[in-house]
């Protein structure tokens, strides 16, 4: 299953229906994700990285929300530049206010602030985003992110996609993934 376009893209809008509502971000399940892009083990690595950064997430409190996942993890890098991604970029929106953050031990507050051990460890380049800030910060951020994330720096119009942050679909993802790396494993052989 791919959603590339012929560019190696996620179309930003629906082509046949430019104005229609269906457009990026494009609503996906966490199993979705996975099944449409685990297609290398190296993407199957990254995969898993960002599960086990999502279970961190959960485990610590943040159960309610969305990710908008994109990169270079969300084209079709291999074809475009001859090379695997180095990680999934995300913003994750999600009930973050201080009193939260100031409540979790230093160790916790690291899956939220520390963006290069997050990069390092989970292959995440993770940017966490307020739902609980001011109404005016909120709309400021999320157009940054779109007109970031709606184009590659060549300039060309691309989509993203958008997750729940809801646990309820991690452990079929999981097995989605672990399956699929068997299989790739399976035709290396």
């Amino acid at each position: 299953m791919s959603i590339w376009n012929a560019e190696g893209l996620i179309p930003p809008i629906n082509d046949s229906n430019p104005t229609s509502p269906v457009r990026s971000p494009y609503k996906v399940s966490l199993t979705q994700f996975v099944q449409i892009f685990a297609i290398s083990l190296d993407r199957c690595a990254i995969l898993a990285g960002y599960l086990s950064h999502r279970a961190e997430l959960h485990r610590i409190g943040l159960v309610s929300g969305f990710q908008w996942v994109n990169g270079s993890f969300s084209e079709n890098i291999e074809l475009i530049e001859h090379r695997s991604p180095g990680d999934v970029d995300v913003v994750t929106f999600a009930a973050i206010p201080d009193v939260f953050f100031d409540a979790l031990p230093p160790d916790d507050q690291r899956l939220l602030a520390d963006h290069d051990w997050i990069k390092a460890t989970f292959s995440v380049d993770f940017y966490p985003q307020s739902l609980t800030d001011a109404p005016e910060i909120l709309v400021e951020a999320s157009a940054y992110w779109y007109s970031m994330w709606s184009h590659r720096r060549s300039k060309q119009w691309k989509g993203f996609l958008t997750i729940d942050l809801d646990p309820a679909a991690d452990m079929d993802a999981l097995q989605a993934l672990e399956a699929r790396r068997q299989e790739l494993e399976h035709e290396q052989e």
